[in-house]
């Protein structure tokens, strides 16, 4: 037998066994992935408890948001580059247009990272806006229809939690879009 014709078999197990051992990490790091989404088990909450907020718009120097949540690894790999993102809008009826149009403006918008979670820690913490978050804000003496029905000011947020897992081969996002936040008055 020819020293090419060995090489090129040694090379192939090689790559053979090298491409087995990536497809078995990958569909056990997909199916570890999947336990830390059970349902049953509530390892990622979203929030944690009761999200507290000033909205009042009269006053934006007052204005503040806080949102708890945690998040347990229960996975065999570490849940790397966490990222949680909250944005908030607020529609309202906007006075200064000659057909009262219903405006809708993001007043909030702000994600935040939170790096690393060994496997079997829990991270719990909070995601906080102070008035200096908030912007975009209308002049509620001359902008808002105070007298809109059913509220003058209704608020809707939007939820981005974002991680890696299992040696940064899986991403993923998970979106909670337009859920209700509140109203004024």
């Amino acid at each position: 037998m020819r020293y090419s014709r060995l090489f090129r078999w040694i090379v192939r197990g090689f790559l053979l066994v090298f491409t087995l051992s990536l497809s078995a990490v990958s569909l056990l790091g997909g199916f570890s992935a999947m336990t830390i989404f059970d349902p049953n088990v509530n390892n990622v909450n979203v929030p944690d408890g009761d999200i507290t907020a000033n909205f009042d718009i009269s006053n934006p120097s007052g204005m503040f948001i806080n949102v708890p949540f945690n998040i347990s690894n229960s996975g065999v790999y570490d849940l790397t580059k966490i990222r949680l993102g909250f944005q908030i809008a607020m529609t309202y009826g906007n006075a200064s247009t000659p057909l009262n149009d219903t405006t809708t403006v993001v007043i909030f918008d702000k994600s935040q990272s939170f790096g690393t979670i060994t496997q079997g820690v829990t991270l719990k913490a909070n995601l906080t806006g102070t008035a200096a978050d908030f912007a975009n804000l209308p002049d509620p003496n001359t902008e808002v229809d105070w007298y809109r029905a059913p509220y003058a000011l209704e608020f809707y947020m939007n939820l981005t939690f974002s991680a890696s897992y299992s040696l940064n081969l899986y991403t993923f996002s998970v979106n909670i879009i337009n859920l209700t936040a509140g109203h004024f008055p």
